[in-house]
């Protein structure tokens, strides 16, 4: 499949209301870099957070996967792109905006993005679909100002980049559009993670079996 192709047919996927979107998952243990202009950003222990509830899900499933460790970059992101690279994941236009070249610059094969801008936290791949961004938006806008809220953004948003869609649960943790699941559902006095379905952890499972090994 040519990279255009691939791209726009992740995309598409992405933006589905089904459980899979990447059929075989990654080959390799992804790396992940973080990039936000605060070195004391609130998010990146949130992220750490996320990558641990990911790290412990692969483990109860029994799969050789995992995430990679975190690394940690501190530079401006460019807001108005990722801005207009969540209008076209939202719209489900399937149509690739350019990418900003800091994102190609950057090591990693799920880049992280903090931003302090409002948008719509998205997941999209990039780079021919061999590597993905995820996107999340300013901690002061809602429903980020919620409890709880934000841990599970970041945590959905990396489910995307593992290869899971949208479920029309909104006690599940990667309940989303069509479905009428917004992040505030995710507010909790109590530090959790929303769960996985029956049919999310099955999903996994086939794309992440028991046995797998690092393909680099």
């Amino acid at each position: 499949m040519k990279p255009a192709a691939a791209w726009l047919c992740l995309l598409a996927l992405l933006a589905a209301g089904v459980a899979s979107a990447q059929p075989r998952g990654w080959r390799h243990v992804p790396s992940i870099t973080a990039v936000g202009p605060d070195a004391n950003d609130v998010r990146l222990g949130l992220l750490d957070e996320a990558v641990g509830f990911w790290n412990q899900t692969f483990e109860a499933l029994e799969s050789g996967f995992r995430l990679g460790n975190v690394n940690r970059v501190v530079a401006r992101v460019p807001d108005r792109d990722l801005q207009a690279l969540s209008d076209t994941v939202l719209a489900r236009t399937g149509v690739p905006v350019t990418v900003p070249p800091v994102f190609a610059e950057l090591p990693g094969d799920i880049v992280v993005a903090l931003s302090d801008s409002e948008f719509v936290s998205f997941a999209a791949p990039f780079a021919g679909g061999s590597r993905r961004i995820v996107a999340i938006k300013g901690m002061t806008y809602p429903p980020f100002t919620l409890r709880n809220v934000a841990r599970n953004v970041i945590a959905h948003e990396l489910g995307h980049a593992l290869g899971l869609g949208h479920n029309g649960d909104s006690t599940k943790l990667m309940c989303g559009r069509p479905a009428p699941c917004r992040p505030s559902l995710f507010q909790s006095d109590t530090p959790r993670f929303f769960p996985l379905t029956d049919d999310e952890k099955r999903a996994l499972g086939s794309m992440y079996p028991i046995g797998w090994k690092s393909r680099n």
